[in-house]
């Protein structure tokens, strides 16, 4: 296992683009640590820098305490999975495998006592024999992770390793792999571009956009306690709703309700400008008729139904505010009658509200570490 400290990492390319700026974080032992955010964020060129394929323009990697800007890849005893399964098509599981223990010219008895250590681990014993062709998607996926294991790195670099798999296998394929990494215990850093992988794997995670980390947490951190307009929008799905707010220094304004200040957020709203954005979760909307309500915490407002989209265990509500220009999404409960063209009441339990600084974009109630 590793720690891995970047300190002020910062990668500009030949011609000038700046893919990172100024990158601090320490990723701990035995930790999964998660990169997220858009394409040509800078996500990938975290991972390149640390395993040694892009050089540092600024700052020092350091691993385990020692700066390795200037050591070879070869050298940081690091395993990289690709997005591509990068498995050779003429060889079988056992020999695909074992690749990077020959090239390392290990003994026979070493390279079968860790072939058959990590197929077991990633049960794939029976599929020892078999040539790529012959296995699914998520199967060579685990060949790749497989020929990563038995070189028993000191970390595993994952670059968005279950983009090419459909929607369902990536699913199993989310769950294996955090078995693997709970098994294994080795420091995992995980880069993609889906939230969702980023909410349901990682211990921390570090959010980019355009080279710059936004904010590095838990996932109910990023969650709960977004520090910006950036992460709020981008860490959720259904994404949080944004509408125009105005505090007038008793009561929040919105489009189509106003309200008293949560308690948590009126020490905050003293110091700041009238105009702010407030950022709505779906959930924190809910049906009225569907009962559960409790005006002490919010208001309600009534809309007309946009569309509907009901997910089973799920039913997602989209309409406009008042001013026609705000589109906005409601989870309610699957009994709500809501329909396409229908006035809905909606009650708003404004006790999880965030507020940001619409000329700054942060949560004017999350303490800056």
């Amino acid at each position: 296992m590793a720690e891995i400290i970047l300190d002020n990492v910062s990668k500009r390319f030949p011609g000038g683009t700046l893919a990172l700026r100024n990158a601090s974080f320490t990723i701990r032992e035995g930790e999964f640590f998660i990169v997220v955010g858009p394409s040509g964020c800078g996500k990938s060129t975290v991972l390149n820098m640390i395993a040694g394929l892009d050089t540092v323009t600024e700052g020092e990697i350091r691993v385990d305490g020692k700066v390795v800007n200037d050591v070879d890849p070869k050298d940081r005893n690091m395993a990289m999975v690709f997005q591509s399964y990068a498995i050779y098509p003429h060889m079988t599981v056992r020999e695909n495998i074992a690749f990077p223990l020959k090239l390392a010219k290990l003994s026979k008895d070493e390279i079968t006592r860790r072939v058959e250590q990590a197929a077991a681990t990633l049960e794939l014993t029976e599929l020892l024999e078999r040539k790529p062709r012959a296995l699914s998607g998520g199967q060579r996926q685990r060949v790749a992770m497989g020929r990563a294991i038995v070189r028993e790195p000191v970390a595993f670099l994952l670059d968005e390793p279950l983009s090419n798999l459909d929607a369902k296998l990536r699913v199993q394929m989310r769950t294996e792999i955090a078995r693997i990494q709970n098994r294994l215990g080795t420091t995992m850093v995980y880069v993609t571009h889906d939230q969702t992988e980023a909410m349901t794997l990682g211990d921390r995670v570090a959010v980019l956009c355009q080279g710059e980390v936004q904010q590095i947490g838990t996932p109910r951190e990023l969650y709960e306690q977004p520090r910006n307009l950036f992460v709020a929008g981008f860490i959720g799905s259904p994404a949080m709703n944004f509408v125009p707010a105005e505090f007038n220094g008793d009561r929040i304004m919105l489009p189509m309700a106003e309200l008293e200040p949560p308690e948590t957020l009126r020490d905050c709203l003293s110091t700041r400008p009238r105009q702010l954005i407030a950022g709505i979760r779906p959930e924190q909307l809910h049906d009225a008729a569907t009962g559960g309500i409790d005006r002490r915490y919010g208001p309600t407002f009534r809309a007309t139904v946009d569309v509907t989209e009901w997910l089973g265990a799920d039913l997602y509500v989209h309409f406009q505010v008042k001013d026609g220009r705000t589109p906005m999404v409601a989870r309610v409960a699957t009994g709500s009658s809501a329909a396409e063209g229908k006035e809905l009441e909606l009650w708003l339990d404004a006790r999880r509200l965030h507020l940001f600084d619409s000329e700054t974009g942060e949560n004017i109630g999350v303490v800056r570490g």
